[in-house]
């Protein structure tokens, strides 16, 4: 396994109180593709 080029740890995001991320981790190597999609596939 390489070395991440991203990586985030425990990110929330809300907009006046809706939590449209919560405690959300990841790591992103050279070469992934990664995509976040909500419930309506936005």
């Amino acid at each position: 396994m390489s070395t991440p080029i991203l990586e985030l740890n425990d990110v929330s995001v809300d907009f006046d109180g809706f939590f449209a991320l919560t405690d959300l981790s990841i790591s992103l190597e050279h070469g992934e593709l990664r995509s976040i999609i909500g419930p309506n596939g936005a």
